[in-house]
């Protein structure tokens, strides 16, 4: 079967949530795809910033395998072994004593939700994040979500969220109020156009928790394991959060989430106050330990960082180029943005549509920037590919 069967098919069978383009894809390798066709494509959108070890990852795989022929699932009724193993390299490499795991991002961002609410008592409800945040699909991450557009059709939204202006420490400040129990963030935007939070201003909200004893949710669905440089986020920032929420790239593709958190804090679930049936599956469990041995290694994070710098060097290179296009790069790690100017934000879907004619995959976030995320095991010479390929296509519209 072609892609256009693949597509017929897809179009009958799926209610229309997404815009999906014209492929099918069968086989990945690295940061390669290629589709029912057997057309090539080059992908820096990894998944959205999912599988950040590459398609198929030859550990990853193979830990996959190996768990599958073992055992499957048997639910949280009983201890397993990757699942166990998984949560104790959580807690040893990051500030949190104790994990709770889940599918998804959306589903740990609830977990976190709910914890902050039972741990602060009765009558502290209310949860402040900030303007252009993107927290989950569910109806209250969606209410967390400070993006009124995601709001829309499913009103009224569950209370208890209120979102401050980003970037404005004071706007927050003055939301703080007896019922608020916790102000929850991305280390980085994502969503909205790799917006990163300074850590000034991140020192800023810290203090405000710390002096309102709110507790402090960093969200990173995202920005975590290893997407901007180190493997989580708020290592470089100066700021510990007191919950943090991971998903994505944990299990490099299998659906995992994990809410890590402090011993003190996690001691407010008790038996029967959240749980998730397929939470920390052994076989997204066992590809998780594999993604945290593999980014572990002595000389994983120093390459990145290295490979980042290379890459943003050569987006500065085309914004300079294109400047009637193009203002800026911002971002970390292999989480960047070429942000667009006013011509550019007109011609941002079409560009994301050339590459992906000519074979590479990235995408237009927060209809202002063009995202970069590709697996964080990307080569400089696949850096250079899709520069060469986005300065021909900027080329034809400057």
């Amino acid at each position: 079967m072609k892609n256009t069967d693949w597509k017929e098919k897809g179009d009958t069978v799926f209610a229309g949530t997404y815009s999906r383009f014209p492929a099918a894809m069968v086989r990945g390798e690295g940061s390669r795809l290629w589709d029912a066709d057997g057309r090539e494509y080059l992908d820096f959108l990894a998944g959205i910033a999912v599988c950040s070890l590459g398609h198929c990852h030859p550990a990853v795989t193979e830990a996959v395998c190996e768990q599958a022929r073992k055992l499957m699932h048997v639910s949280n009724l009983f201890y397993t072994e990757p699942q166990t193993e998984l949560a104790e390299l959580l807690t040893e490499n990051s500030f949190a004593d104790q994990v709770f795991m889940a599918n998804s991002g959306a589903e740990v961002n609830e977990a976190a939700i709910k914890l902050a609410r039972i741990h602060s008592g009765k009558g502290r409800y209310e949860i402040i994040s900030l303007s252009g945040s993107f927290h989950g699909r569910t109806l209250a991450t969606v209410a967390a979500t400070g993006q009124p557009k995601f709001h829309q059709g499913f009103e009224p939204m569950p209370a208890g969220f209120v979102h401050a202006g980003f970037g404005d420490p004071d706007e927050l400040k003055k939301l703080i109020n007896p019922t608020t129990c916790a102000i929850l963030c991305e280390p980085l935007q994502g969503e909205s156009g790799v917006r990163p939070l300074e850590p000034a201003y991140l020192q800023k909200i810290r203090n405000l928790c710390d002096k309102h004893n709110l507790l402090l949710i960093f969200d990173e669905v995202q920005t975590g394991m290893g997407r901007t440089g180190t493997l989580f986020a708020y290592e470089q920032l100066g700021v510990t959060p007191d919950i943090m929420t991971l998903a994505k790239a944990l299990g490099n593709g299998l659906p995992i989430g994990a809410m890590l958190t402090r011993s003190d804090i996690a001691a407010s679930f008790t038996v029967g106050t959240h749980a998730s049936t397929f939470g920390g599956n052994p076989v997204a469990a066992a590809a998780g330990v594999a993604v945290m041995k593999t980014m572990l290694a002595a000389d994983f994070f120093p390459a990145i960082q290295e490979k980042s710098k290379y890459f943003i060097q050569q987006l500065e290179e085309v914004a300079a180029q294109f400047p009637q296009l193009c203002t800026g790069v911002r971002g970390s790690g292999m989480l960047l943005a070429l942000v667009l100017t006013e011509k550019g934000i007109e011609h941002g879907a079409e560009i994301v549509q050339q590459l992906f004619d000519r074979g590479c995959l990235i995408n237009f976030a927060g209809m202002r920037v063009l995202r970069f995320i590709p697996p964080l095991t990307v080569s400089r010479g696949e850096i250079d590919q899709l520069i060469n390929e986005l300065s021909d296509v900027l080329g034809q519209m400057s």
